[in-house]
């Protein structure tokens, strides 16, 4: 979110794609890999999507599970507002910062707030759990 005036704008929208496909506006996670959410398991899951594989991914349950269809993390803030109104930040044990962006639900109603991080080498991008990890949250000034 981003002050505007007396207002408060929301610059991160979700848009629906499959494919691979990503709008020009996605949220880069890092090394062409963007923030996605999926509906798997009564859950609504953050995940990555990979451009050039054509599918996204989340992990469940221990398993990371592919799909042709998701949404993806967008910023759509007005043209003339703030440069950005999200960073990533480093925290870990689970620890989550005030305003971190809530990428997905719980068939509980638990929040999955959205994380990033390097395993073996390759770009991950998910829910918070207890490593170290880079969480996405948005800057309210």
């Amino acid at each position: 979110m981003a002050r505007i005036g007396k207002g408060i704008q929301s610059c991160l929208s979700w848009i629906h794609q499959r494919d691979g496909r990503v709008p020009s506006n996605a949220i880069d996670a890092g090394h062409a890999v963007y923030i996605a959410r999926i509906y798997h398991s009564g859950d609504l899951i953050p995940g990555k999507v990979v451009p050039h594989l054509g599918k996204a991914y989340v992990s469940y349950d221990g398993t990371e599970y592919e799909f042709d269809s998701y949404e993806v993390l967008c910023d759509t803030k007005l043209p003339h507002g703030p440069q950005q109104c999200y960073k990533w930040e480093r925290h870990s044990n689970g620890y989550v910062p005030k305003y971190a962006v809530v990428g997905g639900i719980t068939s509980s109603n638990e929040p999955l707030y959205i994380a990033r991080e390097y395993i073996n080498g390759e770009r991950v991008v998910g829910k918070v759990s207890h490593f170290i990890l880079e969480i996405l949250y948005m800057i309210l000034k």
